[in-house]
């Protein structure tokens, strides 16, 4: 039993620059959430978590530092070949004295830098609107009960719910776990998922693969249901940890940038070398150095495809605007000619952009079928009859909805998967009281779903006085089926 008398007074939990220096992995269940003054089947009040976030700050990874725009137009001229551009244009208008040839030249590297600006900044608004709609949330117990929340309000003490299909949103310690299993390929390179448990371990120098009382941020659940209470969020994270590096890390050229560096490099080199071959030559016969260096300046330029820049400008322009009209969003116009070098992408179905909303539409027993009407997560509606007959009772499949599931409806809000939330709201329109059930028949035991049984069973007390008929549901099966 968890003695709320040894809690640490909120705010006295430990602070945000040394969360990764605790040996969580090392301390019991008990003295994990005694250390961040929480009872587990309480949370943590409104009032502690607020405190908490004001002293930790947002669990968000923290964005790359903006650019300003002086910086980016720097950045695009700093190209190679417009620089080669720039420096042909100053000396043809040098050596020449005529203006029409360095005009165009320079008009089109304007054009090509004002183009290549816009589009990244069109593209940067994008992903912001994009960034902003997209909310996740976590199931956490706070005041008493489960609620759902943002991902970035959580803070160090909060009790969030997981289960198969989660990503865990902050670095964590864990108190319950029933066959859990997490897939952390992406933070230790683990290729199958690693197996939890809640039982402290003892060495305190164990890597993280190997801490299996541990979860940690943007890893995945993939099987089974726990509950962790959150040791560390934001840049304090073992993610965050790599974010930082990320952040500090260089960016490489696309291949079509690279291509271009190297025709400019050539061309520079070409430009060279009849320079110096005219000059020299026309010294040889005897001509002025004034004229050689005109004409040598002249097939210097000559040599640079002032329309190169312009024409690779345009062309990407057009790739990025028919990639828009798809719904691609493209920051740089340099990275359309990376997509097209694109061999194989692997992806998943994932994503799409429904209500994510799932609503019990038909029912079939018996060889009936009736309609179920309403729609999202009200228990507004009826299950009507095509036949005229009434339907039969059906109340020991209504009890198995609502006690062989872990999602909750409340005033239309569903905390929970959404298929388990379709099935509540069924077992409403049917007649049951999803909670008062629960709390009648409080969960003892269970064996979450698996993907790959297509399987669940809970277990929950039963009381019977003497003299009662035991419902056909509670009774065991034979041998061979037995389950209870």
């Amino acid at each position: 039993m968890f003695s709320s008398d040894s809690f640490i007074p909120p705010g006295n939990g430990v602070a945000a620059a040394n969360a990764q220096q605790v040996p969580w992995h090392t301390l019991s269940v008990s003295g994990a959430v005694e250390i961040l003054g929480v009872d587990p089947s309480v949370g943590l009040t409104t009032a502690d978590a607020q405190t908490r976030a004001l002293e930790h700050g947002p669990n968000i990874l923290d964005a790359a530092n903006k650019v300003p725009a002086w910086k980016k137009l720097l950045k695009l001229l700093a190209e190679k070949m417009t620089i080669l551009l720039v420096v042909a244009a100053t000396v043809s208008a040098i050596v020449s004295r005529e203006w029409e040839t360095p005009a165009v030249i320079l008009i089109v590297i304007i054009l090509n830098t004002m183009l290549n600006y816009l589009q990244g900044s069109r593209a940067e608004s994008s992903l912001e609107a994009l960034r902003n709609m997209t909310v996740d949330a976590s199931r956490v117990r706070r005041d008493g009960r489960e609620q759902e929340i943002p991902n970035s309000e959580l803070t160090p003490g909060d009790i969030v719910l997981l289960e198969a299909g989660d990503s865990v949103p902050a670095d964590g310690r864990l108190i319950e776990a029933a066959r859990l299993q997490v897939a952390e390929a992406a933070l230790t390179g683990e290729s199958l998922p690693v197996e939890k448990a809640t039982q402290y371990l003892e060495d305190r120098n164990l890597p993280l693969a190997d801490r299996v009382n541990m979860v940690f941020m943007s890893t995945d659940i993939s099987h089974g249901r726990a509950a962790m209470v959150v040791t560390a969020t934001g840049m304090s994270t073992r993610i965050g940890s790599i974010a930082t590096l990320l952040g500090n890390a260089g960016h490489d050229k696309t291949p079509l940038q690279r291509r271009i560096d190297q025709l400019a490099r050539t061309l520079t080199l070409v430009a060279l070398v009849v320079v110096t071959i005219v000059f020299v030559l026309g010294l040889l016969r005897g001509q002025s150095s004034s004229e050689l260096l005109i004409t040598a300046v002249s097939l210097a330029v000559a040599t640079i495809p002032e329309g190169l820049t312009a024409v690779v400008a345009f062309t990407l322009a057009m790739g990025a605007s028919r990639l828009a009209r798809r719904g691609a969003i493209i920051k740089q116009l340099s990275a359309v000619e990376t997509l097209g070098s694109t061999t194989h992408i692997a992806t998943d179905k994932t994503g799409t952009l429904t209500l994510n909303e799932m609503t019990v539409r038909r029912l079939s027993t018996d060889g009936r079928s009736f309609r179920i009407t309403g729609k999202g997560y009200s228990a507004d509606g009826k299950i009507l009859s095509g036949d005229g007959r009434p339907p039969p009772e059906m109340m020991d499949a209504f009890m198995c909805m609502a006690l062989c599931n872990d999602a909750s409806v409340r005033n239309g809000v569903l905390v929970g998967d959404p298929t388990e939330g379709a099935l509540v709201v069924l077992a409403e329109k049917g007649g049951i009281d999803v909670d008062g059930t629960r709390k009648v028949h409080p969960r003892v035991a269970e064996i979450p779903f698996d993907s790959d049984y297509k399987f669940m069973a809970t277990f929950h007390a039963q009381d019977f006085t003497s003299g009662d008929t035991i419902p056909a549901s509670y009774r065991c099966l034979p041998r061979e089926h037995r389950g209870c």
